[in-house]
């Protein structure tokens, strides 16, 4: 049987790994967050995949070269997921480090890993948008050639490295009874565990603090989430920004985003029931009803109650 060359460049993803020229300059933090995001997507994980490595993608934010090869992995696992918004905002970013550092052009990516982004670029992104970015116009001879569209390339898989092997993590005792089943944050290097927050960074929250205030535009709560999340990224130990980006991003309806800080936050307590109910809407807009119906009840003793309230309380509670 013949071979498509498409299929064949899937095949030889596999044998590639990260370049060892550009990993050293990484903190291995988000060196090791690259490699969660590859082994989740092995795994078919792909919105694991997706969130560890755009958080892989904000430790190389300094290097523009290994930032660009990063997104392409994220691009990839967000077309696995199906997240089409997610893929376009990630060719924006892309987009965006060619034009200012030539960072796609000129990053030491591996050819298979090049042609199966710029694959799923064909199929994604239109040919106009695709005409206006230089490094990008080599897709359009796939797009006009039919670039295939089912079955999303995956990232180049690291082969395993010499050296110890991590044990695979114990499972969490289950929660007593009315408790939110909250997975815990990944754990940070121990170079990065006990990294304070900035000035500018404790700005940021603070900023964002007040955009989530009462009648703000969706453009400022979209600006809260952005802030937010950028020190909750790079502070994953941090509950204080974990929640705050969780509630930024339920504030705009990104509920997956919301559920994914709130996991790595912690749950935020009886004391706030407001959170709590942000908790419980987001875990269930996500598919976790059961967390959600727990969250939400401990919530409603403390919470007022809104016809917005008493419709969630119906829908998660089925009262």
């Amino acid at each position: 049987m013949k071979t498509k060359p498409y299929a064949l460049s899937l095949l030889l993803l596999a044998a590639i790994s990260t370049p060892a020229a550009w990993a050293a300059a990484v903190d291995p933090f988000y060196q090791s967050l690259l490699r969660d995001g590859q082994q989740a997507f092995d795994r078919k994980e792909y919105a694991t995949a997706a969130r560890d490595l755009r958080l892989a993608c904000f430790g190389m934010l300094d290097e523009p070269r290994p930032l660009a090869e990063c997104l392409a992995r994220l691009a990839l696992a967000q077309d696995a997921a199906g997240d089409v918004e997610g893929f376009r905002e990630t060719f924006r970013r892309l987009t965006d480090v060619e034009d200012r550092f030539k960072g796609y052009s000129q990053a030491e990516m591996a050819p298979e890993l090049r042609a199966a982004i710029e694959t799923r670029l064909a199929a994604r992104i239109p040919a106009a948008t695709l005409a206006g970015a230089p490094a990008f116009r080599s897709t359009l001879a796939r797009k006009e050639a039919g670039a295939p569209t089912a079955g999303p390339a995956g990232p180049p898989k690291s082969p395993p490295k010499p050296g110890p092997v991590a044990s695979a993590p114990v499972p969490a005792p289950p929660p007593a009874p009315g408790a939110v089943a909250v997975k815990p944050p990944p754990s940070p290097a121990p170079s990065s565990a006990s990294k304070p927050l900035t000035d500018a960074e404790r700005q940021k929250l603070d900023q964002a603090r007040k955009l989530l205030g009462d009648r703000r535009t969706a453009k400022e709560l979209r600006q809260a989430f952005e802030l937010s999340r950028a020190v909750a990224d790079a502070h994953p130990d941090s509950k204080e920004a974990q929640l705050l980006a969780a509630e930024g991003a339920y504030r705009i309806s990104r509920w997956s985003d919301a559920a994914a800080y709130f996991r790595r936050g912690g749950d935020p307590g009886d004391e706030e029931p407001e959170r709590l109910f942000y908790m419980a809407v987001a875990l269930y807009e996500s598919g976790d009803a059961a967390a959600a119906a727990a969250a939400l009840r401990r919530s409603l003793p403390n919470l007022k109650r809104t016809p917005y309230v008493d419709a969630y309380t119906h829908k998660i509670l089925a009262q």
